[in-house]
């Protein structure tokens, strides 16, 4: 508890100190600074991005008066909003300043929409636990046709048929503005997983799988619909209320009988409730400003199934920092709780090592509990700054314009699990965990990270990890 506590707190003071300091901070004004009209805004280079969705990005508005300074902040701000929303490769603003009226110009060079995506994946929680077997006959393969910026209004439609390993069919679309202020939006989805090979214990904070050789080991039915509400730029509030159906085999009750009741049928409806406060320069690979999400859960409402009850809430914050030149820091708390009334269904586990509550070092163990405490840290050194170049040979710029940079880094992490029910045979559980180690990030165009660790943990073990996605 004491070390709960102690990343509470300490959460919760960081968070205080930052916002504060966004407060106490205001932009700094110059007495005999004149005041700038906005005498036109002028968008180039959306073809099929519709005008509406770029301005609702814009900071500022054509007819609006601001002095220079905070004009020029404003831009800024206009571009990191544009491009944090996945729809371009590369935003310019300009301004031309004549007699204090300036016209501003936007251009843009739109991304590639349109993905028929191979899927080519493993049949693991990643790529480190799926070397560490190296069983070719747990890929997965198929099609994920992703429409990214959909009808050119920043809508997602995606439509998947993978088999393999695993058989999945599922959609997804995601209507961001719904109304004509853009500010609510909506997003349906529902699919089929039919596995073959199912987790149904951890020993030794390794997942044990069953494998069917008859039918399938887990089927899964599911269906949400989501409501969003952003009424400023850097904040989201989502709303989702989901519907939930597993069928297991009876052979993995006679492997685990703590898996879940006697049944092997179990339906059930999700509510949740997130909020994002997210001031990022960049969110693929951020280097300054930081993130906030508070995450409310709740699985099984008692009308489906009695047995599916349970409650959780998250909270994650991160804050990046430039140091000094070409030095930055970055670092991230995360809290996890959950209700501790009686054990949870195996197949609603949670703890460390399921996303997004990882630390590094600890790539290839899970360990299941329902209470989760952890702390990131990375300190940064620019390599290579964002460079951007031109391939001559592609004529589309969607592709030939290119950007690239790569960060090296040195990291500590640490992590602390509470687990009431299973820490017998999971000896990583209920103490502290710590690594550190040494990593190459590189970061290129279409919101492309790959990352290559060294790492040492608390146990002494050493390994080279791969990910690709931002480390914080």
């Amino acid at each position: 508890m004491i070390v709960f506590r102690f990343l509470l707190i300490s959460l919760i003071v960081t968070i205080t100190a930052t916002c504060l300091s966004q407060k106490i901070s205001p932009t700094k004004i110059v007495d005999n600074e004149s005041l700038i009209l906005i005498n036109s805004i002028t968008l180039k280079g959306n073809k099929i991005t519709k005008d509406k969705i770029i301005f609702r990005e814009i900071e500022f508005e054509k007819g609006s008066e601001l002095r220079s300074s905070i004009l020029d902040s404003l831009v800024v701000k206009s571009q990191q909003n544009l491009m944090n929303r996945a729809l371009f490769n590369f935003v310019t603003i300009t301004k031309n300043t004549v007699n204090n009226k300036c016209d501003i110009e936007v251009n843009v060079i739109e991304r590639w929409y349109i993905w028929p995506v191979p899927i080519l994946q493993f049949a693991d929680r990643n790529i480190n636990a799926w070397w560490n077997k190296r069983d070719f006959s747990r890929i997965n393969y198929g099609v994920d046709l992703r429409i990214e910026n959909f009808r050119g209004l920043m809508e997602n439609l995606n439509i998947t048929l993978q088999v393999g390993y695993d058989l999945l069919l599922a959609f997804n679309w995601n209507v961001p503005y719904l109304t004509k202020n853009q500010v609510f939006g909506i997003g349906f989805a529902g699919g089929v997983l039919l596995n073959h090979e199912v987790g149904y214990q951890t020993i030794n904070n390794k997942e044990q799988y069953y494998k069917s050789t008859v039918g399938f080991a887990q089927q899964v039915k599911y269906a949400h619909t989501s409501f969003t509400f952003r009424p400023k730029f850097n904040y989201l509030h989502s709303f989702f209320i989901g519907f939930n159906q597993y069928i297991f085999q009876d052979t993995i009750f006679e492997l685990n009988p703590n898996f879940a009741s006697t049944q092997t049928a179990y339906s059930y409806f999700t509510l949740n409730y997130t909020f994002k406060l997210d001031f990022r320069d960049y969110n693929p690979y951020p280097l300054i400003g930081y993130y906030l999400d508070l995450i409310i859960d709740k699985k099984g409402l008692g009308v489906l199934d009695n047995f599916v009850d349970n409650f959780s809430i998250s909270a994650h914050f991160d804050q990046y920092v430039n140091i000094y030149k070409k030095w930055y820091f970055a670092y991230n708390f995360g809290v996890k709780l959950s209700n501790q009334q009686k054990q949870p269904p195996y197949f609603i586990k949670s703890g460390l090592g399921y996303y997004p509550n990882t630390i590094r070092g600890y790539e290839l163990y899970v360990v299941d509990g329902q209470k989760l405490g952890l702390f990131k840290s990375n300190l940064k050194f620019e390599v290579i700054p964002r460079t951007k170049f031109k391939i001559n040979w592609i004529k589309s710029t969607k592709f030939s314009e290119v950007f690239f940079a790569m960060y090296a880094n040195l990291f500590v992490d640490a992590a602390y699990v509470d687990d009431n029910y299973s820490s017998g045979g999971n000896p990583l559980s209920n103490q502290l965990l710590w690594s550190t180690g040494v990593g190459l990030d590189m970061i290129t165009y279409y919101d492309i990270v790959l990352r290559l660790e060294l790492s040492v943990n608390k146990q002494h073990e050493r390994g080279f990890f791969i990910s690709f996605v931002a480390p914080i």
